[in-house]
């Protein structure tokens, strides 16, 4: 039966959405208030017309737009949750402050490597809608789904095979008034488990869970298992903290799922961290660098800096999304050796890091910070210059994708530095 469904968002979900809702014949109005869509202005009388509402997750929670969707007596779904319904096989869900990314990715090669269809979806890159309209949905596929804080905010309409939560720090404080509210959000998740369902959490996660006062009964804790890693090969990028946490869970989904070890090994032997996450791109004279440009808080770059030899040469800064500056000065100082930050945040964060830190240098510019991290590592054996700014990058750049290439051309235009293959 056809209906007159409201998408609020014009952006990769939306745009999704739409194209799933049309060819299910759906009569479908898209709503953007940047003018991508067929109207910048909706109102509760305009919605009085329509029988469903999608809302973009980029819409925040106060959002008038989202206000009014969610204070209707209108069907009100998600992105996900919309495209959910029409899925044929099982949903498997990924979330995680960090992780998620490469975690998806890599039970999606695994499950294919053990004989099955699967594809990676969701805030990976590739909505669930447009894994709806494809090939890829049948019966018998997995869908790999990672899911942000953002889009588990509104789950109806999601229903879950499994769930893995990989881990939990302090993020997006842009948009959640605490970090109880964050974790809420991310906790929605569990009411979208399917009677039969399987979920995995990180002994951290467990331990937020007990802090919140959340059951979590039905839920396994994936614990270090150091026989699993042995079998791994050295250059395999789960060999290392922090992916030896992401296989770990993994292991535990593939336990419980009945599936064969053998496929699991073979792809993280095998397996090529996505771009912009923590990897050595280039030498020069003497000097590494090391791209991490994805990590966006403050979990993310102590993990990068624990995971780097010493000396470090810290390169960060970008736009606040909120949380503990000071704080998270004070945690990483006592790890590096000096600090090169720029933009938005730069001179509050050099104002702290000087409390703790001799070498401190400011800079306007994204690549003025590149180039000092890398004259100032030239004097220190075996040094190390990190980019892991530990905050976004929507200061300078369209995208930390945007920043990370940024820094590799940077590097690469010095006079006889030389890519790491």
């Amino acid at each position: 039966m056809s209906k007159k469904i409201a998408i609020l968002g014009a952006g990769i979900s939306g745009q999704a959405a739409r194209r799933l809702a049309a060819s299910l014949g759906h009569e479908v109005s898209l709503f953007d208030q940047d003018g991508r869509g067929d109207s910048d202005v909706f109102t509760a009388s305009q919605l009085e017309t329509f029988d469903t509402v999608v809302v973009s997750p980029g819409f925040g929670l106060e959002h008038p737009w989202r206000q009014i969707a969610v204070k209707s007596d209108k069907a009100c779904f998600g992105e996900l949750g919309f495209a959910a319904r029409h899925w044929k096989g099982k949903i498997i869900a990924v979330t995680g402050t960090n992780g998620k990314s490469t975690l998806t990715k890599f039970l999606t090669q695994s499950l294919q490597a053990a004989g099955h269809q699967a594809v990676a979806t969701g805030n990976i890159g590739y909505p669930l809608s447009d894994a709806v309209l494809s090939d890829e949905n049948t019966p018998k596929s997995y869908a790999v789904c990672e899911i942000s804080s953002f889009q588990a905010e509104m789950p109806f309409g999601l229903e879950l095979d499994a769930l893995l939560w990989t881990n939990f720090a302090e993020d997006h404080l842009d948009r959640y008034e605490s970090m109880s509210d964050y974790f809420y959000a991310k906790a929605r998740l569990f009411d979208c488990l399917a009677p039969d369902a399987v979920c995995v959490l990180s002994p951290q996660v467990s331990y937020w869970m007990n802090l919140m006062n959340t059951d979590f009964n039905a839920c396994s804790v994936a614990y270090e298992d150091p026989s699993l890693i042995q079998q791994l090969k050295p250059s395999s990028p789960f060999k290392g903290f922090p992916q030896t946490e992401n296989i770990c869970l993994a292991a535990e989904l593939w336990w419980l799922l009945d599936l064969p070890i053998e496929a699991l090994i073979e792809t993280a032997n095998n397996f090529e961290l996505s771009a912009h996450r923590l990897k050595r791109e280039a030498t020069w004279n003497g000097v590494n660098f090391w791209n991490d440009s994805k990590a966006t808080n403050f979990h993310a770059t102590l993990a990068a800096i624990n995971a780097v030899p010493a000396p470090i040469h810290w390169i960060g800064g970008g736009r606040v999304k909120g949380g503990d500056v000071e704080l998270f000065a004070k945690e990483m100082s006592s790890h590096i050796t000096a600090a090169y930050v720029y933009g938005e945040v730069g001179r509050r964060l050099a104002a702290e890091l000087e409390k703790w830190l001799k070498k401190v240098v400011v800079c306007d510019r994204f690549e003025d910070a590149v180039l000092a991290a890398s004259k100032g590592a030239v004097d220190d054996i075996s040094a190390n210059v990190l980019l892991s700014p530990g905050f976004s990058s929507f200061d300078q750049f369209s995208s930390y994708e945007e920043r990370g290439k940024c820094f590799i051309d940077t590097v690469l235009s010095l006079n006889g530095a030389q890519a790491t293959v």
